[in-house]
């Protein structure tokens, strides 16, 4: 993913959450308006009541997006990606073959730590982890056919008192390809997962 690209949906992400995210009124105690909103867990059920989400991504990786909450601020996501779908090019002979399929994979893993930034009808978090990420491909010359990065997920997270099992993330990757060589990458991915 670009850098230009990944500015843009950083962008519109946040110029989204300005004119979603408005302030509202709750009572205090002893009866007067506070401005301040006490939120409860049963303001979104992401994470609370509902802690395995499943959805996608579009980005680097684009594929399915999961999430399991293992703690009220840790959390596991997980991603897999397929792409390159079509005719087999014969292992780089460039002739069709008989059969159709994907030619590259990706699945990462993610450890994260998660907390808030504002509570209200809706909840916005942020989150930061470490883990990996491993590709392959397909029809590939030898000794290039894999590769494995270590990876560092900084994001948002909105979630919502209705529909309370939405959850909504961006996130950028610093990554550090260490197979087949050294190579340092951003990776960034905009996403949705819906929480059972």
């Amino acid at each position: 993913m670009t850098a230009i690209r990944a500015s843009a949906l950083f962008s519109a992400l946040s110029l989204w959450l300005v004119f979603t995210l408005s302030p509202t009124d709750a009572k205090a105690e002893d009866g007067s308006t506070d401005r301040t909103v006490r939120a409860t867990p049963a303001t979104t059920e992401v994470g609370y009541g509902r802690t395995f989400g499943l959805g996608f991504m579009i980005g680097d990786p684009t594929g399915l997006s999961g999430k399991l909450w293992v703690a009220r601020t840790n959390a596991i996501d997980f991603g897999v990606g397929f792409w390159g779908y079509g005719p087999d090019n014969c292992a780089g002979r460039g002739l069709p073959c008989d059969h159709f399929g994907y030619h590259a994979g990706t699945l990462n893993a993610d450890y994260l730590w998660q907390s808030n930034i504002v509570r209200g009808r809706t909840q916005l978090d942020w989150h930061i982890g470490g883990g990996a990420r491993s590709i392959w491909y397909g029809g590939c010359g030898a000794g290039d056919c894999f590769a494995l990065a270590a990876r560092m997920p900084v994001g948002l997270d909105l979630m919502f008192a209705n529909p309370a099992m939405l959850e909504l993330f961006f996130e950028l990757a610093p990554t550090l390809y260490v197979v087949p060589f050294a190579d340092l990458g951003v990776e960034g991915a905009l996403g949705a997962r819906f929480y059972f």
